[in-house]
């Protein structure tokens, strides 16, 4: 492929597929809107793909377009000493680019399919027949408001047990949105220690009507609107992030979004139709360690290194979480802290063909997969980056050296990778644990517990998968960066 990159052969077919690309997704695009009208996200990745295809078009004339200066070695030679250094040096400037363009064109390439992939997987998620618990099946919408007053009257204030509100105001809400805006309604806001927020005039609200008949029989206040603050939230995080991060901050954002796309897009529709939890999960935590690595650093040795490791990391942790809970007798149905939400699913579950259903039980492991995967690759990226670097600075560096040195660094990656696993799912538990501790049990009592053995194979298994990351990102390393080193010699 290294000497296959500088013909003219192969980048007219690159030519010639950028062009069938690009002209495959324009017509599929038109297609879509003149028989089933303008849908945002897939109208969004056929444009996409269209662009790439258009990319893979530019790239490849550019590089026919260099390669004419191409000139046989034997002919470099044949002139004065001066006039052959200058056209070494050349030469050496103009495979240098043509390189950098396989590069692009090969991340391109790769982006594209990744779209038509998308593309294939969202479409397969929207024709999911799913039986949702949303409210609005019964007939309920909900719409936006404006508090234009409140009476105070039988409000209590805060209490002194940690500024806890208790009582209710009676609040006049104007509708801002739906079919009754305009309309004011005088509701009540309950308040207490698990719901409820002290409202002020002005505040925006959310509210539940009730529809019966086409017409609303009631209205009831939600709670304060917090889609504004959530949303500045959010941009002072994506400038933070790119005024430190620069070009790379602006791609790894493009990464997060394109995960939490495919999470919410692809793999819940999925999963709630029945597709098979763990290979699902699976699949779409290797889909998105792809494309999110090509994203950020295109196509290279590095990227492969670190798109294997992740990918090995993941699945130690699915064998692991598997085997503990085979071990410990426990499943996705004995989660406390989504034992409500559990109950909803099972009358999903009893919607369902029994053999094309929502796997609950597999989605305690399932959960282990999408947790893990954002400290593997975090570590698998970092380790294939040192290992390059290694060999930048010592081209003659030994395999056994360099795999020594790669282990030394993943060691200390370790130690702090897995405190930081082990520390976040602590911390989203608190509550429980306190709660438990507060019981005083005794030791056995305690590690009887179906909460603690879930727990404590999340953490594990979380741990075990960045842990035997290392290693295999190590062997991947030693064998990309040094075995072309080792043919040069």
């Amino acid at each position: 492929m290294r000497e296959l990159k500088y013909k003219k052969p192969l980048w007219w077919s690159l030519a010639a597929l950028g062009a069938l690309i690009a002209a495959g997704s324009l017509a599929l695009f038109v297609v879509r809107i003149c028989w089933e009208g303008f849908s945002l996200l897939p109208g969004a990745v056929l444009l996409a793909a269209a662009v790439g295809g258009g990319l893979l078009i530019y790239q490849s004339l550019r590089t026919l377009s260099a390669l004419r200066g191409l000139r046989p070695e034997q002919e470099i030679r044949s002139g004065p000493r001066s006039e052959r250094e200058q056209a070494l040096v050349a030469m050496e400037y103009l495979k240098a680019g043509v390189s950098r363009r396989f590069s692009r064109v090969l991340s391109t390439v790769i982006l594209v399919l990744s779209a038509a992939v998308f593309l294939w997987a969202y479409g397969e998620a929207q024709t999911t027949e799913s039986i949702p618990q949303s409210a609005a099946v019964t007939g309920m919408k909900y719409e936006k408001g404006i508090v234009i007053s409140i009476d105070d009257s039988q409000y209590q204030g805060q209490q002194d047990v940690e500024d806890v509100p208790v009582g209710k105001q009676v609040v006049t809400v104007e509708l801002t949105s739906g079919d009754y805006a305009g309309n004011r309604y005088q509701l009540t806001n309950n308040l207490s220690y698990l719901y409820g927020t002290v409202l002020k005039e002005g505040d925006n609200v959310t509210v539940s009507v009730s529809m019966e008949n086409g017409e609303a029989y009631e209205i009831l206040l939600q709670d304060y609107d917090r889609t504004s603050p959530l949303l500045w939230i959010i941009l002072i995080f994506f400038v933070i992030t790119i005024l430190v991060g620069g070009k790379v901050g602006a791609k790894s954002l493009l990464g997060l979004g394109l995960t939490i796309l495919c999470v919410f897009a692809v793999l819940i529709p999925m999963l709630l139709s029945g597709w098979p939890t763990l290979p699902t999960i699976l699949a779409t935590c290797a889909f998105v360690t792809v494309v999110e690595f090509v994203i950020l650093d295109g196509v290279n040795k590095k990227t492969i290194c670190a798109i294997l490791g992740t990918i090995s990391g993941v699945l130690f942790a699915q064998l692991f979480g598997q085997f503990a809970c085979k071990l410990l007798r426990i499943n996705g149905f004995l989660m406390y802290s989504a034992e409500s939400a559990i109950e909803a699913l099972l009358q999903i579950k009893q919607g369902q063909d029994p053999f094309h259903s929502l796997q609950i039980g597999d989605l305690l492991v399932g959960g282990i997969l999408i947790s893990a995967l954002g400290a593997v690759n975090d570590v698998a990226m970092s380790i294939s980056s040192s290992m390059k670097e290694l060999m930048t600075v010592n081209p003659n560096l030994p395999r056994r050296k360099l795999f020594k040195s790669g282990m030394n660094i993943g060691r200390d990656m370790v130690g702090t990778m897995t405190n930081t696993l082990i520390l976040a799912l602590v911390g989203s538990s608190l509550v429980m644990m306190i709660y438990l501790s507060s019981l005083e049990p005794s030791f056995q009592q305690l590690m009887s517990t179906t909460f603690l053995s879930v727990e404590m194979v999340q953490m594990l298994a979380s741990s075990i998968g960045v842990i035997l990351a290392v290693p295999m990102s190590v062997l991947l390393g030693t064998l990309l960066f040094g075995h072309r080193r080792h043919a040069e010699k």
